[in-house]
């Protein structure tokens, strides 16, 4: 009996081994590595990870654990060992230990900046992998399958004139420079860009309830799911305002429908009680690609040139 479950242990293993060799972007990762920022995630066909946690050193030690990953097509499976632990009071966190998690995320081989890079659509945030090897040519993929919003005209990604924008805040960030703006013929309509030109986020301001419903449905419809829902509430016990959201998340899409209501002092009731929603725009998965786009972009200020 043993010997039978020994051959069949051989037999999984060389038929695993098979479908990773036989995948037709198998080639892109052996005698290859993939880098996140400077950290190595994959070496030929293993995963590189932390082998433990040091108590003395409080940290996870020694990066040259090896797992074996598994390529489909489109998918990437592997292990990784990871710090555990929890916050306290101050929201300092601690780690107790390590353990070993495994992923399954689909990917995209893509060219950012004529550079190969390798994209890992994990749930909250996709990860972009580099590599050293500039020589690496590939056919790009289009595994994953973006939803696309068009709000008043314009979309994530696309290019905008900036003439018809008027910026109100500069955000210079390590590697990326984000600029917030309005529209100078509709200031309820607020983008911000990256680059020079291009579009980040999308948020439609002073919308009136009878619009609430439309915009639902659409949402629904294109998503194929209802959107999480929070009654109008406080979310501290100490607060002057309430609050009510709609929010979808779904493939780096995040779109939420909010509004707030003033419930402090009389005196100010009338000038802050707006009640009118607010519609945003978000797709994580384009924000990525355009950070890396438009990493190392220059620094900007509304003051100064």
């Amino acid at each position: 009996m043993q010997k039978y479950i020994y051959l069949l242990t051989i037999i999984i293993f060389t038929l695993s081994c098979k479908n990773n060799t036989d995948t037709k972007n198998y080639k892109y990762f052996k005698n290859n590595s993939w880098y996140i920022s400077n950290d190595l995630i994959f070496r030929n066909d293993s995963s590189m990870s932390t082998k433990k946690y040091d108590k003395a050193q409080n940290k996870m030690i020694d990066d040259t654990l090896l797992f074996p990953i598994f390529i489909s097509d489109s998918t990437i499976r592997y292990k990784m060992k990871i710090d555990i632990g929890k916050y306290d009071d101050n929201m300092t966190y601690h780690v107790s230990g390590d353990t070993i998690i495994e992923n399954n995320v689909g990917y995209d081989l893509k060219y950012i900046n004529n550079e190969p890079k390798l994209i890992l659509y994990k749930a909250n945030f996709p990860v972009i992998c580099s590599s050293k090897n500039k020589n690496i040519h590939f056919i790009e993929t289009n595994h994953f399958k973006h939803v696309n919003f068009l709000m008043s005209g314009f979309t994530i990604g696309d290019k905008i004139e900036r003439t018809i924008l008027k910026t109100k805040g500069i955000y210079n960030y390590k590697k990326y420079t984000i600029e917030d703006c309005e529209l100078i013929e509709n200031p309820d309509i607020k983008i911000k860009i990256i680059g020079y030109n291009i579009i980040y986020s999308i948020e439609r301001q002073n919308i009136s309830d009878n619009k609430i419903k439309d915009i639902i449905k659409i949402v629904n419809n294109k998503l194929h799911f209802n959107p999480e829902y929070s009654p109008m509430k406080k979310w501290t016990e100490n607060s002057d305002y309430e609050y009510e959201f709609y929010r979808w998340s779904l493939q780096g899409v995040v779109i939420s429908l909010s509004r707030s209501k003033y419930i402090g002092s009389i005196a100010y009731k009338n000038l802050l009680n707006n009640n009118k929603w607010i519609l945003n725009y978000d797709d994580n998965v384009q924000r990525a690609i355009l950070i890396e786009t438009y990493q190392n972009e220059k620094p900007k200020s509304t003051l100064i040139k």
